[in-house]
């Protein structure tokens, strides 16, 4: 048992991986990182970049404990870095097509 310690009554494994986690549980993580870059986005005006990504990765975290879902922070940090990542790009994507959008429709 050396990849496993026991933490409050729960033995946990110290080494888990994103992959280990059940399907619903990764759907769930996946909701409350939209909520929580939703709320980032509304809250400051801009997309979380940097020290903005790092205050969207410990709400996530919190929530993801909150919920005892065991996984090591580091392990959620790079998974839920890719997600903001993600977020971040599509929103980007859609703010350019929206300034295309007024563009071309300025110039009628």
């Amino acid at each position: 048992m050396k990849n496993h310690e026991w933490v409050n009554g729960r033995l946990l494994q110290t080494n888990k991986q994103w992959s280990h986690l059940k399907q619903r549980q990764k759907e769930w993580i996946a909701e409350i990182i939209k909520e929580e870059h939703a709320a980032y986005v509304e809250e400051f005006r801009k997309l979380p970049i940097k020290s903005g990504k790092q205050v969207v990765i410990d709400r996530v975290y919190d929530r993801i404990e909150q919920r005892k879902i065991w996984i090591p922070y580091g392990e959620a940090r790079k998974n839920i870095n890719k997600r903001i990542d993600r977020l971040n790009r599509k929103a980007q994507r859609s703010d350019e097509a929206q300034t295309e959008q007024s563009d071309n429709s300025d110039n009628e």
